[in-house]
């Protein structure tokens, strides 16, 4: 299915957007480090049924990398609203992973007239201290250490133990496709939104998110602890739980057919089909 890419100015910032698919909008808000065209597999599943909106998030990929420290995940989501109010979509469905999924928890939260359905994936309302000590990490050695082997160090903390020893192909494509993704990253942006997931704090804000809500979690994540899982499942009115045997911070790739299934399902029963 044919991809329509746009270019949307929003005041001195320009945010790359790709549009493919048909029928009701869903926004796909990708994560730390991560350019939007990373939902490509799972479009792949929703582009039937939706019209995906895949952002490249201030920092990332073809969008503006402004040098400044407070990329926060409150004014990423208002960044999200502008991009909808730009292409006239009044109400999406929205699935954003990890630190797009705390971008999500905002866009939820303060404009919930804006989110049909929303989805949580592999993503946290607070940060634990095992959490922090990661991302510092990967914050702190961006720019100390050549880029294989930060990738390999992100891969090491993102992917499960059981796909690291079962499927290491995938790792290796996986390597191959980043070290030759043709817009990369300005180390500044990076640790700017390493910055970002570190402030993020919703968990007072959860009880005012409305919309049907799905929570998708690999039970093997390094990153997000099931006790913070379990924050979001809890603290948002009538969520949903979808857990991911095996999976870890990346499940979402690592078991591609169970996750489509598992959310498209989910999608179709809060749309208007």
């Amino acid at each position: 299915m044919q991809t329509t890419e746009k270019e949307i100015p929003l005041g001195p910032l320009s945010f790359h957007v790709e549009i493919t698919g048909q029928g009701e909008p869903l926004v796909l808000i990708m994560g730390l480090g991560a350019p939007g065209d990373k939902w490509r597999p799972n479009v792949a599943a929703y582009q039937e049924y939706f019209q995906c909106i895949t952002i490249d998030n201030r920092g990332a990929g073809r969008s503006s990398k402004p040098e400044e420290e407070s990329y926060s995940t409150a004014r990423m989501a208002e960044d999200v609203i502008g991009i909808m109010d730009a292409l006239s979509i009044s109400r999406a469905h929205v699935n954003g992973v990890s630190m797009g999924g705390a971008i999500a928890q905002h866009l939820a939260a303060d404009h919930p007239e804006r989110v049909r359905s929303l989805i949580l994936t592999s993503t946290f309302a607070s940060v634990s201290n095992s959490f922090r000590r990661a991302i510092e990490t990967l914050r702190d050695s961006i720019d100390q250490l050549d880029g294989r082997t930060f990738k390999r160090l992100n891969q090491w903390m993102t992917f499960s133990q059981i796909t690291q020893n079962t499927k290491e192909q995938m790792l290796f494509a996986a390597e191959k496709e980043d070290m030759g993704y043709p817009y990369p990253m300005p180390h500044y942006a990076y640790k700017a939104q390493c910055n970002a997931c570190l402030s993020h704090n919703t968990a007072d804000r959860l009880k005012d998110i409305k919309a049907p809500a799905l929570i998708a979690a690999g039970d093997s994540d390094l990153f997000v602890t099931m006790e913070k899982t379990m924050e979001l499942y809890e603290g948002i009115p009538d969520s949903q739980l979808y857990l991911c045997r095996g999976g870890g911070h990346v499940h979402e790739w690592e078991h591609l057919k169970e996750y489509n299934a598992a959310t498209l399902e989910f999608l179709l029963a809060h749309s208007s089909r």
